[in-house]
């Protein structure tokens, strides 16, 4: 398959301007598969321009049939058998005779099949060297042998129009300066690994192709090995091409790949409707849309993303509507994700064959989606959010752990929705870092000097792009936590939505990014099911009933007062001290005890509270009245034992602070009252699973070009009523 880059294209037998323009090649390779039984169709020519490259397009003149240009079905090129290149060419295939069958799902027509032989046209590997390097490699090594006859080879007309191993663009190539473009980007390490990967299988495979005795093998260099290891990766179909003389068990399409002269010519457009379809002695491309007279006439590789255009064929595409970003995400050893996988390993042994995380952040137009997928799924795949839901899940979630053949997830229930804000927050700072990371390390380039530098520094915009309109998206998901009277009708949305995006620094995106946003957001539900799920300390008592909201409001700022005086390193906490939502929580919890011990309550919680009181209860057993508790970490322990004493010191020095909320908590006088020390230790460990912690405003730090000061909140974590 062509690169936009690289690619190459056949001439028409009436095009009369190959001579003139260096296409002169093109039309002596379409003579070539012509002489042997091969066909372009008359409407097809080739064309050379700046942005695209070689091409194959309908001629401007062309109006056959029922009018210009070329409607559906219309059967492009058909490339025949006998010129492909394949492992059968390495190993002499002849196809059976007419009188064999082909399975039931061959895609040959009706009829008997022709007798076709894959040729190796005069490069007999030893079968010692096949059979210890695998077809893979031997199919590669015989690309390179082809490439040596020069003239004298059978593919010479098609080799000649493929980039030549100087000419290269992917990252495997990449020398010098150009390195540098590819610095802080996932290429790098991909790079690597490839080369790696490609030097180790070179080296085994030279050394048995001399050890096998063939002679001429120091010419089969590693610079001729990497050419030919590219085309392959760039170029190759599948293997279903020659299903139509080839029975499917036969047909093995993780190790054989078939070069198709001339279907390579075409360029690579996402989504453009075409077909390979497998015949008897030939492979077809047919399109099925219509290509106006003057109109290029695409291939389609398939939903590339712009890493994988890059590594395989050396060109990305600003815009790709089919791209997206892996995100390396591993499971520490001894996490709960990584039990749970080792579990669903267990539960499902044939899980271990697919070796592919599918973490992917998609780009917001992305096309390949179900109708009904929701709106965070749409930008962050399942299995990443699932991921780091269970990496963020505390231990009361990941009681409701659900493990299935398809996925590993906290499932959606009351008090659930806290992993999915708690993944969001961590994915959040994720894609913050990622692009911060992307612009330092690409600061010092400025224009790029040549065709790879270019490529690659659309490549590392186009992942900066993924993670800042992602980051829009999952700030949107935290946005509604916070939102306490939001409803969710479609005018309080829009007006909301709109306060959400103005956030976005002036000029950040294009108008057509800022749209899509939005259409995204609102065209889709979301998995976030309820709003205002998060709350700081004084958004926390406006739950309380009318009369408790101010002698609540004086209390817990009276204690955090005190606290923050006799504490030294509480100076200064004011509302971010460690101990406002342990202080609320104790206090709904007394209510709720005492209420109901006595049958009914002086102020009765609402039924949010109350179902979260209960929950609370029932998760997190209260504490034991004659055995103290303390705190596994020993700073903790230090710091609530000097709240204690702060406690002590106002229940005797200053009780108002406590009279005014006695009616509803209970006597604070006895021991086992609604503070005492068990109780406080109780919430601490308690606020520690329950609370959020995200990035405050994320949406400001897409202003910055540099390092950034990425603070966080903590948010108490009360759901809302199913």
């Amino acid at each position: 398959m062509a690169a936009s880059t690289t690619a190459g294209s056949s001439g028409s037998p009436n095009d009369t301007t190959t001579q003139s323009d260096g296409l002169e090649i093109y039309a002596d390779l379409q003579k070539w598969m012509t002489q042997h039984g091969g066909h372009l169709h008359d409407a097809v020519q080739v064309a050379r321009d700046d942005q695209r490259g070689v091409h194959l397009q309908v001629r401007g003149d062309w109006s056959g049939g029922s009018g210009s240009g070329l409607g559906v079905d219309t059967h492009i090129i058909q490339t025949p058998l006998t010129t492909t290149l394949s492992y059968f060419n390495v190993i002499g295939y002849r196809s059976p005779p007419p009188s064999s069958s082909l399975p039931d799902d061959s895609a040959a027509g009706s009829g008997s099949s022709p007798i076709v032989e894959f040729k190796s046209h005069g490069l007999d590997f030893p079968p010692a060297f096949v059979d210890a390097v695998g077809s893979k490699e031997a199919t590669v090594f015989f690309l390179v042998g082809q490439y040596l006859r020069g003239p004298q080879g059978f593919w010479y007309p098609y080799l000649r129009t493929l980039p030549q191993p100087d000419t290269l663009t992917t990252p495997l190539s990449y020398e010098g300066e150009d390195v540098a473009w590819l610095a802080g980007t996932s290429l790098m390490a991909a790079r690597e690994q490839r080369g790696e990967q490609l030097r180790g299988k070179y080296e085994v495979a030279v050394r048995a192709l001399r050890e096998a005795g063939f002679l001429g093998w120091e010419r089969y260099t590693w610079d001729l090995y990497l050419w030919a290891s590219t085309i392959f990766f760039s170029r190759a179909f599948s293997a279903k091409v020659l299903s139509g003389v080839i029975s499917k068990d036969q047909l093995s399409e993780e190790n054989v790949s078939v070069l198709l002269p001339f279907f390579d010519v075409a360029n690579h457009r996402p989504l453009a409707k075409v077909e390979w379809r497998a015949e008897k002695d030939e492979v077809r491309f047919v399109v099925l849309e219509n290509v106006g007279a003057g109109q290029e006439i695409s291939n389609n590789y398939g939903p590339r993303n712009n890493e994988q255009l890059m590594m395989n064929y050396g060109f990305c595409l600003p815009g790709n509507p089919c791209d997206y970003r892996i995100v390396s995400l591993r499971a520490p050893p001894g996490s709960p994700l990584q039990q749970a996988r080792a579990h669903q390993l267990q539960m499902y042994p044939e899980l271990a064959a697919d070796t592919e995380d599918h973490y992917y952040v998609f780009n917001i137009f992305y096309p390949l989606l179900a109708p009904d997928t929701a709106m965070e799924h749409s930008i962050f795949s399942p299995a990443l959010l699932n991921a780091v839901s269970v990496l963020a899940a505390n231990n009361r979630e990941l009681e409701t752990l659900e493990i299935t053949d398809q996925d590993i997830k906290i499932p959606s229930a009351y008090g659930n929705s806290r992993a999915l804000l708690a993944a969001m927050s961590q994915i959040v700072i994720e894609l913050i870092t990622h692009a911060v990371k992307l612009r330092a390390s690409g600061q010092d380039l400025q224009n790029p000097e040549n065709l790879k530098q270019t490529h690659a520094k659309m490549y590392r915009e186009s992942q900066i792009m993924l993670s800042e309109t992602a980051l829009v998206i999952a700030a949107w998901t935290l946005n509604r936590a916070r939102q306490h009277n939001f409803t969710g009708s479609w005018e309080e949305t829009k007006q909301i939505l709109g306060a959400h995006m103005a956030r976005i620094p002036a000029g950040k995106f294009p108008e057509g990014i800022l749209s899509r946003l939005q259409v995204r957001i609102l065209e889709r539900k979301s998995l976030l099911t309820k709003n205002g799920e998060l709350f700081t300390l004084t958004e926390l008592p406006d739950l309380l009933p009318t009369e408790m909201q101010q002698p609540c409001k004086a209390c817990i700022q009276g204690i955090l007062g005190t606290a923050e005086n006799a504490i030294p390193v509480l100076k200064g906490s004011s509302e971010t001290s460690p101990f406002a939502f342990p202080i609320f929580v104790c206090l709904v919890v007394a209510v709720h005890i005492n209420g109901t011990a006595a049958g009914f309550a002086k102020a009765q919680l609402s039924p949010r509270l109350s179902r979260w009181a209960n929950f609370l209860l029932e998760n997190y057993p209260p504490p034991p009245n004659d055995v103290a508790w303390a705190l596994e970490d020993e700073d903790d322990e230090y710091l609530v034992s000097q709240f204690d004493e702060a406690l002590e010191k106002m229940r005797s020095q200053n009780s108002g602070v406590f009279s005014g909320l006695e009616a509803y908590t209970g006597a604070w006088q006895k021991d086992d009252w609604w503070l005492s020390p068990n109780w406080i230790r109780w919430a601490w460990m308690l606020g520690e699973q329950e609370c959020v912690h995200m990035p405050e405003d994320p949406l400001s730090l897409l202003a910055s070009d540099g390092q950034v000061m990425l603070s966080t909140g903590s948010y108490l974590y009360i759901p809302q009523e199913e």
